[in-house]
């Protein structure tokens, strides 16, 4: 318990610097996702239950740092959706840490396009999808490589 303290206080502070670094040159509604990082590590050192307390507790306390319901209710569509990949594809035992975390990364989009299309009654956001999804592809595959160098330094 006390290590899914200290990382869900690690993930909190990436939240809040990746709070104050200006958008990079992504599209609109992407982020990098720093603290991401912290739950790929936990679900590669830890278990799969211990990455989901520390995914929970960092979403819902950034989203009330950061914001509104709405903000935890988009957050939480794309965290589940992207853990539940990455728990189903860990499993499998097929897939490295890199190609678990951009799986992550477009699965986390897909659960947020559904979130905006339910909230908004609006099927239109899918349409968004190939933008966010490959994205989040990207994205995935730089804090995979991150998440793979400190899990291999801390092992």
């Amino acid at each position: 318990m006390t290590a899914d303290a200290l990382l869900i206080s690690l993930s909190l502070i990436l939240f809040a610097v990746e709070g104050l670094i200006p958008p990079l040159l992504l599209p609109p509604g992407a982020k990098v996702g720093l603290a991401n990082v912290v739950t790929l590590v936990a679900l590669y050192l830890l278990t799969a239950v211990d990455a989901l307390i520390i995914l929970s507790v960092r979403i819902f306390l950034s989203g009330l740092f950061a914001g509104s319901p709405t903000v935890i209710l988009f957050s939480v569509s794309g965290g589940l959706m992207s853990l539940a990949a990455m728990i189903l594809l860990k499993r499998t035992e097929k897939f490295s840490i890199v190609g678990m975390s951009a799986a992550g990364g477009f699965f986390h989009n897909l659960g947020q396009i559904c979130a905006a299309s339910l909230f908004m009654s609006s099927p239109k956001f899918i349409f968004y999808l190939p933008v966010l999804g490959t994205c989040g592809i990207f994205v995935g595959v730089l804090i995979g490589l991150l998440a793979a160098e400190i899990v291999q330094r801390l092992k």
